[in-house]
């Protein structure tokens, strides 16, 4: 059974992120199904802990991860351009307002590349995780500039075992999102993306949406295709298709990385 298949609400959930950002379903797409495998991984056992979502925006993924965990809380910035009404807490994410050991785990999604000091916000998710506490953090690469000004930084492998390394943490793995193909599609659907949405404004209506025949067939179906794609040739990690994902995969849209605060000894 698929790591999906094991959570209730998955499906409803994808098709909401589909709905919401037809755009961006490969980036979308692959955090959400690598963060559902990353809950089912190490959480879906117990189910009693505390998780932290830091960088919360919108919480697109709180109906994802609320049930593995006995309380949720999440935190952003005041000025942060995304709807953070319904968060808890409204602070730094190097100055987070938690006592140490607080959580189980930490959610930290396409957040670092807007910090100004990355490394003291990885110093920040040890303090605030509990001995032996996992933090799920992904991280973009080959992506356009986005949220500017605040938007600082791109992360390659080295840099991720570097920020791993500094804040003292243990970096678990370490996963591309995409490779070559899911760039190459995603740069050559923008101009796609701005033409929809110019025709939205001069003639109104939702073009750019998923109810539009040809938004779905030039946008929305080729990044399907993609994902469905990319669900096989990360499901056979020995397989043939994953060895030539792996060989593409120095283009990519970005990483996920696992990190463990190290167990009290």
């Amino acid at each position: 059974m698929r790591h999906e298949d094991r959570i209730p609400g998955f499906a409803e959930l994808r098709r909401a992120r589909r709905a919401a950002k037809p755009q961006s379903i490969i980036a979308n797409e692959i955090i959400l199904g690598e963060l559902g495998r990353f809950l089912v991984e190490h959480y879906e056992r117990d189910r009693d802990g505390d998780v932290l979502d830091l960088g919360a925006g919108s919480k697109p993924y709180a109906a994802l991860y609320e049930p593995f965990f006995r309380t949720a809380r999440s935190v952003d910035v005041a000025t942060s351009p995304h709807d953070v009404s319904a968060v808890d807490v409204l602070a730094q994410a190097d100055a987070l307002p938690f006592a140490d050991e607080s959580f189980d785990c930490v959610i930290c999604t396409e957040v670092l590349e807007h910090c100004r000091d990355p490394r003291a916000v990885v110093g920040e998710i040890r303090r605030v995780l509990r001995p032996g506490g996992r933090a799920f953090v992904s991280t973009p690469f080959l992506v356009h500039l986005h949220e500017m000004p605040n938007d600082f930084y791109r992360f390659t492998p080295s840099a991720l075992r570097d920020l791993a390394a500094s804040g003292g943490m243990d970096l678990v793995s370490l996963r591309p999102r995409g490779e070559y193909c899911a760039v190459a599609l995603t740069l050559a659907q923008l101009p796609v993306v701005k033409l929809w949405r110019r025709l939205s404004r001069v003639l109104g209506g939702d073009l750019a949406g998923p109810r539009n025949p040809l938004m779905y067939l030039t946008v929305i179906a080729p990044q399907r295709i993609y994902v469905a794609g990319w669900r096989r040739m990360r499901a056979g990690e020995r397989s043939v298709l994953h060895g030539l994902y792996r060989r593409l995969s120095y283009h990519t849209l970005g990483f996920v990385t696992t990190l463990r605060r190290p167990p009290a000894r």
